[in-house]
This record gives C-alpha cells, structure tokens and sequence, in this order.
C-alpha cells in the first residue's frame, strides 16, 4: 500500500504541477473540471447512486459549471457561489461539532446530501479557477494554497502520531486529534510568513495574510471531517479506488474543497484591499 501511495503520488504531484503553472486559461479550467466532475460522481455514489446516476449527478455539475460561465453577470454569480459555499462550511463547522457528545447517524439521506454536494464542490471549482486566473493573484497562490493545505496536513500527521492524547472528534474522525492540530497551525505560520516574504507584502498586511491563512487551514480540517463524516454514513472507507494506494479523488481534494474558497474569499478581503 506504502509503495503505491508513493507511486501514486511521485506521477500525480508533478502532473498537478505543471497543469496549475503551464497549462492556459481554457485547457486548466477544463481539467480542473475533469477533477471536479470526477470528484462529483464519486459524491453521489458516497450519496447512494449507483452506474448512471452517478453520472448523471456528475453531468449536473457540469452544466451548472458551463450555465456559470455562459450567464449574463457570469462573475457575480460566480462570486455568488463563493459566498454560498463560504456559508455552507460555516454551518458544516458547527454541525460537526455537534458530533462531539453524539454519534454520527448510519445511513444517507440522498437528497439532502446530494445538495450538499451543489457548494462543496462548486464552490472548489470556482475558487480555484478565479484564483488561477485573478489579475494579481494567479498561479503562485494556487501553489500557496497547495503547500498551506498540504504543509498542514503532513504536520497534522506527524505530530499527532507524536504527541496525540486529545480527540478531536472521535465520532467522526477517530485518528485526528487536538495535538495534529496545533502541529497543523504551527505548519501554517512556518508557510505563511514564507509566502509572505516570497510575494514582498508590505509588513502592515503580513497579520490579515497570517489569518487568512490560518483560516484556510482551519477550514481545511473541516473539508477533511466533513468528508469523513458522508463516508462514515455511508459506511465505506474510500470514495473510490481510482487512485492506487490513495482511495479516490474526494479523498485528496477533501481539505480543498474548504480550503480554496476560504483562501480566495479571505486575500479579496483582508489582503489585497487597498
């Protein structure tokens, strides 16, 4: 399993790579689609779809994605939509914490899920996309962003395999615990004054960047708990198998899908202000 993980990732991280950097406007909005919609098939299967449906479900996605580029006012809409998934992981926030006295419940209620499906992964479509293409923004920040997320996941690991004692919550997500946490948030002063000093920001923005992207991280968690918690209704391990050795597409996208709209919300907010 150790061997494919590695595998897997040593073709994925540089393909990923190059595709955020190289590719043009059109052809990265299309894969990053591609992910997106794959990412969407597996979401209704999690759901209970199953064969066609969970295509179909998938298909949806994509014509809303197209109906959001194609409509007339297409960015406000789809500043609309950022908003709407920044809601929606604010609710999710709360509503897993709800798990801590509690169980989560067996069985998916597909409707609901299913619409739940509509901001998450959306709202990751979009984020990234506008933070790829935004005059002042662009690549560099999505690498940011990567390294924010992954940097913070990987210290999140180590240090509660190190020192992990308190739960974070055992009823969603048994292995994660408070100490990854602050592993995980020390991570991100580390990659965030980095980034700071990498993209020259003036000192008096380096507070509104710092939060923001411990913000980000913040959030991230909550991506990951919350596909934890679809997975462990649905009672399956993995969203899929298409990546060897690392289940399937939501199970590396988790953390993104939180993170990317609240990174892209928080630097039009805080940091680029005038």
């Amino acid at each position: 399993m150790l061997k494919q993980r590695v595998l897997t990732a040593l073709v994925l991280a540089p393909l990923a790579l190059w595709g955020i950097v190289a590719l043009p406007e059109t052809a990265f909005n299309l894969a990053w689609g591609g992910v997106v919609l794959l990412a969407a098939w597996e979401w209704g299967r999690l759901c209970g779809l199953s064969g066609a449906f969970a295509v179909f479900y998938a298909l949806f996605l994509a014509g809303l994605i197209a109906a959001l580029f194609g409509v007339p006012g297409a960015s406000r809409w789809q500043a609309s939509v950022l908003l709407l998934a920044g809601f929606w992981w604010l609710g999710m926030l709360f509503r897993l914490a709800g798990f801590r006295r509690r169980p989560v419940p067996h069985g998916i209620r597909p409707l609901p899920a299913l619409a739940s499906g509509i901001p998450v992964l959306l709202g990751a479509y979009f984020a990234v996309v506008l933070l790829r293409h935004t005059p002042g923004l662009g690549y560099p920040y999505i690498i940011l962003l990567m390294l924010l997320v992954w940097g913070a996941d990987t210290a999140a690991y180590f240090a509660g395999r190190a020192f992990g004692r308190h739960k974070l919550l055992p009823n969603v997500s048994p292995g994660k615990s408070w100490e990854g946490v602050y592993g995980a948030l020390l991570a991100t002063i580390v990659i965030a004054v980095a980034g700071a000093l990498w993209f020259a920001l003036p000192m008096e923005r380096w507070p509104a960047f710092l939060a923001v992207s411990l913000l980000t991280v913040v959030f991230s968690v909550v991506g990951d708990l919350n596909e934890s918690y679809f997975k462990r209704r649905a009672g399956v391990k993995d969203s899929s198998h298409l990546l060897p050795g690392h289940g399937g597409i939501l199970d590396r996208i988790d953390s993104l899908t939180a993170a990317a709209p609240i990174f892209l919300m928080g630097l039009n907010l805080l940091v680029r202000q005038p």
